[in-house]
């Protein structure tokens, strides 16, 4: 078994119907653009990513439902998420109207500053934009979050701002679970790695 702490953190994606969440997550753990259908309740992915400070981190991804009848199940997942990411569609006025609406859905379980990226999805329509740039980086400055616009298709900024996120993350975690790591001499369980803090994040190789 390796010495190296492998942190486990979940990241949970939130956002209405068809701005392109699925395809963000499916982008960043294939690195490939696939078109798909709206997602019915909840679907998970796994990706384990190696950071350049040779930090190992396994990511489990959250994909909600941005329809209104699974609002109270994404609410849960909130609930334990480590980070999240709000999108919406640049050629989607409504989408972007309603991000108000999931800020204060994630202020209900969270405190003002958890960590949050706001991703403006498919910037590579150009033609079809609906909401400027500038209105994404207003929101963002007014919720403290950092804004990127995003192209699942091209690629654009899709894992950067992941990556981002993830920095976030680990830079808000508690300095006693960083420094923690796994060897047969000393393990911590679970349990006892809750007990020393509410972070969600935890050690897991």
């Amino acid at each position: 078994m390796s010495d190296e702490p492998c942190i486990s953190i979940n990241i949970i994606e939130l956002g209405n119907t068809t701005v392109g969440k699925t395809a963000y997550l499916i982008r960043n753990t294939e690195n490939k653009f696939r078109p798909s259908l709206s997602t019915v309740g909840i679907d998970t992915r796994k990706k384990r990513i190696e950071l350049e400070n040779g930090k190992k981190v396994n990511v489990k991804f959250y994909d909600t439902s941005g329809q209104e009848r699974y609002h109270s199940l994404s609410a849960n997942f909130i609930k334990n998420a480590d980070g999240i990411v709000l999108m919406y569609d640049i050629t989607n006025r409504e989408s972007f109207d309603t991000i108000s609406r999931w800020w204060n859905n994630i202020l209900e379980h969270k405190e003002k500053d958890f960590p949050v990226i706001l991703v403006g999805n498919k910037c590579d329509l150009e033609d079809e934009r609906k909401v400027q740039k500038e209105e994404g980086e207003k929101i963002a400055k007014e919720y403290n979050v950092k804004f990127y616009e995003a192209s699942n298709k091209d690629g654009i900024n899709v894992e950067e701002s992941f990556r981002e996120l993830i920095n976030i993350i680990l830079g808000r975690m508690p300095d006693h679970i960083k420094k923690i790591k796994t060897t047969k001499k000393n393990q911590l369980s679970k349990e006892k790695l809750k007990k020393r803090s509410c972070f969600f994040s935890r050690i897991k190789c």
